[in-house]
């Protein structure tokens, strides 16, 4: 196999740039995960006490609209497509986007405020992860003759940080929206 041939400052900025990474992985694994992991577990036991469960409660209030004026419409639209004799591919998005019929329905305050809290701290852990993955990327070795098993448990525990990782950006599955 041939090598390649890197200058030796070239080498000594890669190495430095490897032992900075190394260090701050292992900050972030022992001790900046355990804190933030720490931190927001108090944070939930906080918000969902289970005093504060009938607190968190919002009350319902989703007007129903009235089929019939809701018929009519739909009617007066089909009657106005049909005069124009044509029907656009965008109103058909514009209809799917449309919000309820009764109008925006109100949200639990309670649960938007904590999602406004530990959204910043998921991204914080996110770009964290970023670290720590590329991290165990650096650590796994060529691949020579001989006992190959770190490379082989190295190159699971990159398999596992990519498989959580994607759970994490997409937790509703691959055709839904971002949540974070």
């Amino acid at each position: 196999m041939t090598s390649i041939d890197i200058r030796p400052e070239s080498k000594k900025m890669v190495d430095d740039f490897c032992a900075q990474l190394t260090k701050e992985a292992e900050t972030l694994v022992t001790s900046f995960f355990p804190q933030k992991i720490a931190e927001m577990e108090m944070l939930l036991k906080k918000s969902f006490s289970t005093d504060g469960l009938a607190a968190l409660k919002s009350p319902l209030d989703i007007p129903m609209p009235d089929p019939a004026k809701e018929e009519a419409k739909r009617k007066k639209k089909e009657e106005k497509e049909a005069k124009e004799g044509k029907k656009d591919k965008d109103s058909d998005k514009e209809d799917d986007d449309a919000g309820p019929a009764c109008g925006p329905i109100p949200c639990n305050e309670r649960v938007e405020s904590l999602l406004k809290e530990i959204k910043p701290q998921i991204q914080i852990l996110k770009e964290k992860l970023n670290t720590v993955s590329m991290w165990v990327q650096l650590q796994i070795p060529k691949i020579e003759d001989g006992n190959n098993f770190g490379v082989a448990v190295q190159a699971v525990l990159l398999d596992i940080i990519n498989k959580n990782y994607d759970k994490i950006k997409k937790p509703r599955g691959d055709c839904k929206a971002l949540i974070y």
